[in-house]
């Protein structure tokens, strides 16, 4: 069982336009079909949280931390019992990418395997089914190995926005990687990332869900040491594929049975008010 989780919410949310640069992403309001009203953080927290997630970690800004706060506080305050027992709050001085927000919580993991999620994002699932959180554990801790990505399936159209990977299936859903490429293009995609048994141009894709060993935190720490941060920044992306890299047999890939939304693009937004307020 996986108790804990690192959500990074430290983005500046650019993709946002001006809005992004007044309110957290994470403070982003959304409605339920109950009426409550919740930003994505909570409702983030809350799908970890029914998954049996007991702490949590939110890396923020600076900038963004007590606000955020400010919000968990009132929160826990009116009663909200959907939330983690224990949340923790750790600042990410400067932005220098998703990989450094994730290795700034490893005393927090404490040797642990760990959730990371990403904090733009949230997940509805299938009808009457698991949160796609808890699909994640239980199929780690059903196959074991470094990793367990949740993952959804694209078209060709949508490749140039996510990190893309290719499987072999070894179980319903299940597949053990054998390629990761970030933001691929269309031609490199038809000839790297190709999953036997998807549908000629679909192909797997993050769901900003990921469940690590706490061998995630050894590659971070190479990858820092040996200055090879993709841009200026570490990111997750170049130490998943050192990862996969070390553990060829033991990184594996789960497509979650939901739907991802992006709520850190206008459309993802809109989107997520939309079916939210449909269910």
């Amino acid at each position: 069982m996986i108790r804990k989780a690192v959500i990074p919410i430290a983005g500046l949310g650019t993709r946002l336009g001006p809005i992004g640069a007044a309110v957290p992403k994470a403070l982003l309001p959304l409605v339920g079909a109950d009426g409550r009203v919740r930003p994505v953080a909570h409702w983030i927290c809350a799908e970890l949280a029914s998954a049996g997630v007991e702490s949590m970690a939110l890396v923020h800004s600076p900038s963004q931390g007590e606000a955020v706060r400010r919000y968990f506080d009132a929160a826990r305050a009116a009663g909200a019992g959907d939330l983690p027992p224990n949340i923790e709050w750790i600042a990410q001085d400067a932005p220098r990418g998703f990989g450094d927000a994730v290795l700034r919580a490893r005393n927090f993991a404490a040797g642990e395997p760990v959730l990371v999620v990403l904090g733009d994002h949230i997940r509805l699932p299938a009808s009457f089914g698991k949160a796609c959180a808890a699909q994640v554990v239980e199929a780690f801790a059903r196959h074991g190995g470094a990793a367990m990505v949740g993952m959804q399936v694209v078209d060709e159209s949508e490749l140039s926005l996510v990190g893309a990977a290719a499987g072999e299936p070894v179980a319903p859903r299940v597949y053990r990687c054998t390629r990761l490429i970030e933001k691929p293009d269309v031609e490199t995609a038809r000839q790297s990332l190709v999953t036997p048994g998807l549908a000629r141009g679909a192909y797997l894709a993050h769901a900003g869900l990921y469940a690590f060993t706490s061998e995630i935190f050894d590659c971070l720490e190479s990858l820092a040491a040996e200055g090879r941060g993709t841009g200026g920044e570490l990111q997750l992306s170049d130490a998943q594929s050192m990862l996969l890299e070390r553990r060829p047999r033991d990184y594996y890939l789960l497509h979650v049975a939901g739907r991802v939304l992006d709520v850190g693009t206008a459309g993802g937004y809109a989107s997520a008010v939309a079916e939210l307020a449909g269910r």
